[in-house]
């Protein structure tokens, strides 16, 4: 069983789906410790004048990713719709996924992790993964950190194989992956390009962006991106 394990960011990119798309079972970090370099309340999206990033504003950030709570004084959800429609409502595909995620930003969230897990829920949905997503916050134990909290949220699974980013090289202990006899393997992922409204095309982009523009045929391109 194939086991990979992610934080739940804010409307992510193509990448993170590529990896939810080759496991069984795809972990939510979701009580990990929030790090204000990653991408958990924010998010880019293309416009006429490049890359714009998506940011929820958050009250406490100094708290583990699961106890995050959203600044409630902050037209935060209508702004964001705002720019999500203005551009890309012209999109091949705007019309048939926009009434998905209108409904969830229209909805009352008061924590980010339940909001941003709903998002990538539905777009797991829209892109036909079969993998389980499964919380850490379900688990009734603490596993660890770094490395050693990875290997035993695989290792309390069943996983016999470990799906990890290729940024998690630098500090990947491979031999304690060997000792519980868990197979480390990386994500080589190549980035698809696809058709896109304003002139060069910009990589990196939150999902929605393919999504609008390619429709059902989102994850067989990315699928075709990874056989080659």
């Amino acid at each position: 069983m194939k086991v990979a394990i992610h934080q739940p960011n804010y409307l992510p990119w193509i990448g993170y789906f590529d990896k939810m798309d080759q496991v069984d079972r795809f972990v939510i970090l979701d009580k990990a410790d929030h790090s204000k370099s990653g991408y958990i309340n924010r998010s880019k999206i293309k416009t006429p004048n490049g890359s714009l990033m998506l940011t929820v504003p958050l009250q406490n950030k100094e708290q583990p990713i699961h106890a995050l709570q959203i600044a409630t004084d902050q037209k935060w959800q209508m702004n964001h719709w705002k720019a999500i429609e203005a551009n890309y409502k012209k999109s091949p595909y705007w019309l048939t996924y926009k009434d998905g995620f209108e409904q969830l930003y229209q909805g009352k969230w008061t924590h980010l992790a339940p909001f941003n897990i709903a998002l990538i829920q539905h777009i797991q949905s829209l892109l036909n993964i079969r993998a389980d997503i499964l919380l850490e916050s379900d688990f009734q134990q603490d596993f660890g950190s770094k490395n050693e909290r990875n290997i035993n949220i695989v290792a309390h699974l069943g996983g016999d194989v470990y799906l990890s980013g290729i940024g998690a090289r630098a500090y990947n202990d491979e031999s304690k992956f060997h000792e519980r006899q868990i197979q480390l393997i990386y994500q080589d992922f190549t980035h698809p390009i696809y058709p896109q409204r304003w002139g060069e095309f910009l990589p990196n982009l939150s999902i929605i962006d393919m999504l609008f523009h390619c429709g059902p045929e989102t994850m067989n391109m990315i699928r075709q991106q990874r056989a080659h």
